[in-house]
């Protein structure tokens, strides 16, 4: 029986089907940015998925239908895959694949047929019909998916490859988090265009897994610290007093309304942290 083949997106989608030989339509791009607003617990696919397109369309990523249809067709084709034939996971060592793998890891948790993964490499990429011949067994459950859902985010620390999301809490003295902190120094030296303010950004993570559209968002969240100007030829991001005073210490960032995974930071003080000394996720209250 045929093979279905679920992946992190549409850009290797093709590379994807070329190496397993299978048509472009044997493959799912797994759309969706999970972390990036609310996956919240006690949810079943189906009302999860009215809640992340709500915020894909809010984010205007998309409109909130055509997400909706979108994230339905992608969860349908994976649920009525004949129990017999093979899946075939492509995802890659970093936090973006890892929360997508997180879900369609607990999407095929207890189904009898075969799973298998590769482990794709970042790009630039070779030919990858070696590594879809090499692939591994792959056993799915939903342990990974319900310690991102959490409240309570110490549960990700029991996921290694969560790690670098705990990073993305309120540090416990700045109140930034590492993308946001990482923002203010990329603008300490002068404003940047959105692509330049990528690049840059980007170039501080060990692992690249950031995509440009959720940090642009992430960017204009930290209003008043950045600001944007769209004036001219080159639409810049720049560093506000404000932003030079909490990127130097000398204020802390003002708390933000926003979901990570199933935590939701508050507005007030918030509840969780990252202890970046201690490496470890605390709780303020």
């Amino acid at each position: 029986m045929t093979a279905l083949h679920v992946t992190n997106g549409d850009v290797v989608a093709p590379a994807v089907a070329a190496a397993a030989g299978v048509p472009l339509g044997d493959v799912v791009p797994w759309r969706d940015v999970l972390h990036d607003g609310p996956v919240p617990a006690g949810l079943g696919p189906e009302a999860l998925a009215l809640v992340r397109a709500a915020h894909l369309a809010a984010r205007g990523w998309e409109e909130e239908h055509a997400a909706l249809a979108q994230l339905h067709e992608r969860d349908a084709r994976v649920a009525v895959h004949p129990a017999g034939a093979e899946v075939v996971l492509w995802f890659e060592p970093d936090l973006y694949d890892a929360l997508q793998l997180a879900q369609v890891s607990d999407r095929l948790a207890g189904r009898p047929g075969p799973v298998t993964l590769v482990v794709l490499p970042h790009t630039p990429r070779a030919d990858l019909r070696e590594l879809f011949l090499a692939r591994s067994p792959f056993t799915p459950d939903g342990a990974d998916f319900a310690a991102l859902r959490s409240p309570d985010p110490r549960a990700w620390e029991r996921v290694p490859a969560f790690a670098r999301l705990c990073e993305e809490l309120p540090d416990a003295r700045s109140g930034l988090s590492r993308l946001e902190a990482a923002v203010l120094a990329a603008l300490a030296d002068g404003p940047l265009t959105p692509h330049d303010l990528f690049e840059r950004v980007a170039a501080r993570e060990e692992v690249p897994w950031i995509a440009d559209l959720p940090l642009w968002a992430l960017a204009d969240e930290l209003a008043p610290l950045v600001v944007w100007s769209d004036g001219g030829d080159r639409p810049r991001y720049a560093l506000t007093e404000a932003g030079e005073q909490v990127r130097a210490g000398e204020l802390p960032r003002p708390p933000a309304e926003r979901w990570l995974g199933g935590v939701q930071l508050g507005g007030g003080r918030p509840r969780w942290a990252w202890d970046a000394a201690a490496r470890r996720v605390v709780s303020l209250d």
